[in-house]
């Protein structure tokens, strides 16, 4: 463990070099034995460090019992802070140390002095999960609703983010409000003079809904039982269920879902629990494949549920949905923007069962995106970004078995009836422009045979062509998809340019 822990929220402490308390810089580097000796010989036990900082503080923070009781009986004050607002006491709860904390409080130390952001002791020990440390301390008269300075943040909020039930019922026991929000970003009065959306995270989540992230089921059930509402959202509408789905906390949505949670939900960008279980189906985060938070539940059996439900399949997206990567993530998945359904989402990434799943519950197979990009389109790769370029919902276009994967997705979707010329319609309007990504530029008019082309999918371009796809359509700046295939892209020719090029030409010469 570094210093810097001791500070609190992480500022460092003054060098040694400076300090002017040779009791405190004893303790500090681990000299125990003339620590001791000091202290036996009168030395000042409240003599500070530049910062602040106490012989006491460091016993504490070195978690040496003896030592802070050498102190406390040689007078050293227990309130005392340093610079940056840390208290032994606060350090002995961050270490989830009772003994040092019952000491520290029967010395007189303040239950709920905060350090400089506003974290109490019992903040502290709630982010450990000690119930024995927190019991002490609300018994010493701890405000268990206190809110650091920097969120707005509770105990109770820390400890359900922390997965710790037996923390969250003692603090519910002691009066917590279960119905406190932590602080929320007013990003709508903020103004920039770019016009397509961003997003900026908003806050204000409460301690159901920290419980859902974390998949604390037994957080959540107490929390439900001390009077908090199963559906009540983020600001932006985000829901416990969408939370516990959209960070893989599959059980804890199913256990949501049996609570009574409404499935039939939306938040600000459109998303439902469906479109969430659809999307981290085959979400794949950028540090790669996520291990399987839930033992009991996977986001099909969600799928499966949330149809029988009667959620709606056919719900489109207002916006670009909210990324992990902060506002970065406006630049990648970009064809899950405005109009996107749950059915275009599982065709971006080939996921026959829940397209077939959302097909048979009555999804509209050419229901497009804003900028008229359909589920087959989409599963064509027209306007998917490839992995290399940060996209989390994309198949490996370079795989061996990329193009089997393509064809078998266009087949779930032609049988169903899609319209197999369906070609993008607006990317300059302002409404697709506050849409439309990069990789949408200069694309109106294409078709998914435009794009099996020019990725030189030879095996996708005669499959569609078998299946009616117009070899002689043209886009908005007058290519053909035999352009495409036969114009280098960077200077990098197609690949089986040639091959491609024979297929189409045969296909235009026939009658």
């Amino acid at each position: 463990m570094n210093r810097a822990t001791l500070v609190l929220c992480s500022t460092l402490l003054a060098a040694p070099a400076l300090a002017e308390s040779p009791l405190a810089d004893a303790i500090e580097n681990g000299r125990r034995d003339e620590a001791l000796e000091l202290i036996a010989a009168g030395a000042d036990v409240d003599l500070a460090q530049r910062d602040g900082t106490t012989p006491l503080h460091w016993a504490a923070y070195q978690l040496d019992v003896e030592l802070v009781q050498r102190l406390i009986a040689k007078g050293a004050r227990a309130n005392t802070a340093n610079r940056y607002g840390a208290t032994p006491l606060g350090e002995a709860a961050k270490a989830a140390n009772v003994e040092i904390a019952s000491a520290l409080l029967e010395a007189g130390a303040e239950v709920d002095a905060a350090n400089a952001d506003g974290e109490t002791a019992l903040m502290l020990a709630a982010k450990t999960g000690s119930t024995k440390v927190a019991t002490l301390l609300i018994e010493a008269g701890a405000d268990v609703n206190a809110r650091e300075a920097w969120r707005d943040q509770t105990a109770l909020m820390w400890a359900a983010e922390g997965a710790y039930p037996a923390l969250v019922d003692l603090l519910i026991a002691h009066g917590a409000d279960v119905r406190a929000r932590a602080a929320a970003n007013d990003w709508g009065s903020q103004i920039t003079s770019e016009p397509r959306a961003q997003y900026r995270p908003t806050g204000g989540l409460t301690p159901l809904l920290y419980a859902a992230r974390s998949g604390c089921f037994d957080c959540v059930r107490s929390i439900l039982a001390a009077g908090e509402h199963v559906d009540r959202p983020t600001p932006d509408g985000v829901t416990a269920l969408m939370l516990a789905i959209d960070n893989y906390e599959f059980d804890t949505a199913k256990a949501l879902l049996d609570a009574g949670a409404n499935p039939h939900l939306s938040d600000w960008w459109g998303r439902t629990a469906l479109y969430l279980a659809v999307d981290m189906n085959t979400y794949v985060p950028r540090s790669g494949p996520a291990h399987a938070r839930s033992k009991n539940t996977t986001a099909m059996d969600l799928v499966h549920e949330l149809i029988a439900a009667g959620v709606d399949v056919n719900v489109q997206l207002n916006f670009h949905r909210p990324g992990r990567g902060g506002n970065s993530a406006r630049f990648v998945d970009d064809l899950l923007t405005t109009g996107a359904t749950p059915l275009l989402r599982a065709a971006i990434t080939h996921d026959g069962d829940a397209m077939r799943a959302l097909l048979a519950a009555g999804a509209l197979v050419d229901l497009p995106n804003v900028m008229g990009v359909t589920p087959l389109m989409a599963a064509a790769g027209v306007g998917v970004r490839e992995p290399g370029f940060g996209a989390n919902r994309a198949p490996d276009f370079q795989s061996k078995s990329i193009e089997s994967k393509v064809i078998a997705s266009l087949t779930i979707l032609l049988e169903a009836g899609a319209d197999v010329n369906a070609a993008v319609t607006d990317t300059q309007s302002r409404t697709a422009r506050i849409a439309r990504p990069s990789s949408m530029t200069d694309r109106e008019g294409q078709t998914a045979l435009h794009q099996a082309a020019g990725r030189g999918w030879a095996e996708v371009v005669a499959y569609l062509l078998e299946h009616g796809a117009d070899p002689a359509v043209k886009d908005a700046l007058g290519r053909t998809p035999l352009d495409l295939a036969t114009t280098p892209v960077q200077g990098r020719p197609v690949p089986n340019s040639d091959r491609i090029a024979g297929t189409l030409r045969a296909r235009a010469a026939t009658p």
